[in-house]
């Protein structure tokens, strides 16, 4: 969770520190592991949560980031560490009835996953939501998160999907390929470039902000280029009008330089080798 604009922060504050440890801390020591559930990024502008068009996000929308997943990791680790317990990924998914964002969405998080245990976070197992399409609270039979189709008009038909098979084949391997990398991502290239659309399964105001009750008929949203791949996703600032104005009149005192886009063969040092869970 992070803020949109200035008057965004006290606000992101308050909900994380009533949120993400209070129940840990006071069972912690009785605990054997500890699970995460980890989906992606949420954008809290005022009351509600904002949808960023320059993010991507799954049809359930929850934004796509997994440089979030190794942030927690560490995090949890840190002020946890003392209990000398380790880290299960209980739940990590996406919504996507395409597939086409789904297996590189895998692939990212598997190697966000892989530089926390690099780190040294001891992360004893990983748990993919789900194996099927299932029934969402908020949203019905809508969003698709399965590895597995189910048709429902044809006797609950199971179809696996394309992620399926690479899931399967990492978990056999043990191992994230260079190739697997570059392929999925280049196939939701192809996509993007071509302008696609996909089902979104929530309804939006005037003002960006996104209703937290799921949508009986999808609207469509295209395809965001934008590289939001682990190690290279650029955290923008804060997007309220005085925010944008100071970055504006500051910029032409910077030194800073802005960092060249990483090419396809250009890999975070942490990435290499390409290796998954050991």
């Amino acid at each position: 969770m992070r803020p949109y604009g200035l008057f965004d922060i006290a606000a992101v504050s308050v909900a994380n520190s009533l949120t993400l440890y209070p129940y840990l801390d006071a069972i912690s020591e009785k605990l054997d592991y500890i699970g995460i559930n980890y989906y992606g990024q949420e954008v809290v502008s005022g009351a509600g949560l904002k949808l960023v068009e320059t993010d991507e996000y799954s049809e359930s929308g929850r934004g796509i980031y997994p440089d979030g997943l190794y942030r927690i990791l560490l995090q949890f680790h840190e002020r946890y560490k003392h209990l000398n317990v380790p880290f299960i990924i209980s739940e990590n998914g996406v919504s996507d009835g395409t597939d086409v964002i789904r297996r590189p969405y895998m692939l990212e998080h598997l190697l966000a996953i892989s530089a926390a245990i690099v780190a040294g976070v001891p992360v004893l197992g990983y748990l993919f939501w789900t194996i099927s399409d299932n029934w969402e609270w908020a949203d019905g039979y809508g969003p698709k998160f399965g590895l597995v189709a189910v048709d429902r008009l044809k006797d609950l038909a199971r179809i696996p999907r394309p992620s399926y098979h690479l899931f399967s084949k990492v978990v056999r391997s043990g191992k994230i390929t260079k190739a697997d990398r570059e392929n999925t991502w280049n196939e939701l290239q192809l996509v993007v470039k071509d302008g696609k659309t996909r089902e979104f399964y929530r309804a939006v105001n005037k003002h960006g902000l996104m209703y937290a009750g799921g949508l009986d008929e999808p609207v469509r949203r295209p395809y965001v280029e934008r590289d939001w791949r682990f190690g290279h996703y650029e955290m923008e600032g804060l997007q309220d009008p005085l925010s944008r104005f100071s970055r504006f009149i500051a910029r032409p005192f910077t030194t800073k330089r802005r960092a060249k886009p990483k090419t396809m063969n250009e890999e975070a040092p942490t990435l290499e080798p390409l290796l998954s869970l050991p």
